[in-house]
């Protein structure tokens, strides 16, 4: 996945989750992922594959 498009995922992630007042763990809960998979996805160290992604964006309203 490009740089770009994983940022964009990171901050929206980042974004959803303050918006919510979630903790990582908090969030990660919700979403159903570890909490250090939330943790690479927000620092862009690894983004979510197409299906992940789909269900994800499914889940934060994007």
């Amino acid at each position: 996945m490009k740089k770009k498009k994983k940022q964009d995922i990171s901050a929206e992630l980042r974004l959803w989750r303050k918006r919510h007042k979630l903790s990582q763990p908090q969030a990660a809960l919700k979403l159903r992922i570890s909490p250090r998979t939330l943790q690479e996805w927000e620092q862009s160290r690894a983004a979510p594959r197409h299906l992940a992604l789909v269900a994800l964006r499914d889940k934060i309203g994007r």
